[in-house]
């Protein structure tokens, strides 16, 4: 319920902006709203300033923190978000976007989708901030459960349906076919198959390079993983960690998001959604697999990439369970 909390703030907007295509309140209303979060940004920018007062003048009004915040890196980056979100606001700036991804500059869907690029970019690095390196990651001791990872596919998954404008300006049939969810052909299956073969060759092929020429980084990205996902080695937690993250991630990412910005950003997208793991071999993985995708959703439907995307996150888990 947690993930539900934080981003309802960003629902909202999605939602509004989606009736902002026919009705002038809604475009008015989708404009404060975003103005709204970008304030927002700016009053965590003056948060992240005090603490970092109080640490270097009153260390004293701070409890003890096992992890030291860069609270001037936590501010900066709010203050540069809040900034940037604040262009596509512009139609000027739309307009010349517009001539360089398949968006329409009028569009309130479209405007609110290019300040939810900056967001996640943006508040996902300050999180990352937040907690640190890798070290303090491994030493936080946060372990996900079964509830845990569905919980956190659920906002990804509710995005894709809002964002298309599922009920809307969408029926479910409509909706299904703008995020691409058709029936795999038995041709798509076959492909699916290859490549989740490739990927997981690629991934083997990646550790070793990796585990050879640095292997103190390939390690501490293991104790990492270990320690984010070791309560799910089980045959039920690779199939939920598969599924929940095959369909949200995809739906999303795949369906929604790529059709409008296209392959690259998509899977810079993609890839800043797992910053857990560093600026690594792992991330340059990730952002592989995503391209992968990406011209497996041209080619084919978000069907076929959830496929893949289910099928390998499984078998990685499953893999590790049985070959220790």
């Amino acid at each position: 319920m947690e993930n539900l909390a934080f981003y309802l703030p960003f629902l909202i907007p999605a939602v509004v902006a989606q009736f902002g295509e026919r009705q002038r309140w809604a475009r008015y209303t989708t404009y404060a709203l975003l103005v709204a979060i970008n304030v927002g940004l700016l009053g965590i920018v003056g948060l992240a300033l005090l603490n970092e007062f109080a640490r270097s003048f009153a260390p004293h009004l701070l409890e003890p923190m096992a992890v030291r915040v860069d609270w001037l890196a936590v501010a900066a980056i709010c203050l540069l978000t809040s900034l940037l979100a604040f262009l596509p606001l512009l139609s000027p700036v739309r307009r010349w976007l517009a001539g360089r991804l398949p968006i329409d500059p009028d569009s309130m869907v479209h405007m609110t989708a290019l300040a939810f690029v900056v967001y996640q970019i943006g508040l996902t690095l300050a999180q990352m901030v937040l907690i640190g390196d890798l070290e303090n990651l491994v030493d936080a001791g946060l372990t996900l459960s079964i509830w845990d990872v569905l919980l956190s596919g659920l906002p990804l998954a509710l995005f894709a349906l809002v964002g298309v404008g599922l009920f809307i300006r969408r029926d479910l049939r409509s909706t299904l076919d703008r995020l691409g969810l058709q029936i795999s052909t038995w041709q798509h299956l076959v492909v699916a198959a290859v490549l989740i073969l490739a990927l997981l060759a690629l991934n083997y092929g990646l550790n070793l390079l990796w585990e050879s020429v640095d292997p103190e980084g390939y390690d501490l990205v293991e104790r990492v993983t270990e320690s984010l996902f070791g309560g799910l080695t089980t045959v039920a937690g690779a199939v939920v960690l598969g599924l929940s993250a095959g369909i949200s991630e995809e739906m999303l990412f795949r369906g929604a998001v790529q059709p409008r910005l296209g392959i690259l950003l998509t899977t810079v997208l993609f890839a800043v959604g797992h910053l857990q793991y560093g600026l690594t071999l792992a991330m340059l993985q990730v952002f592989i697999i995503g391209l992968v995708l990406g011209w497996v959703r041209q080619r084919s439907n978000t069907t076929t990439c959830i496929l893949i995307h289910t099928g390998y996150n499984a078998l990685i888990v499953l893999l590790g369970l049985w070959l220790p």
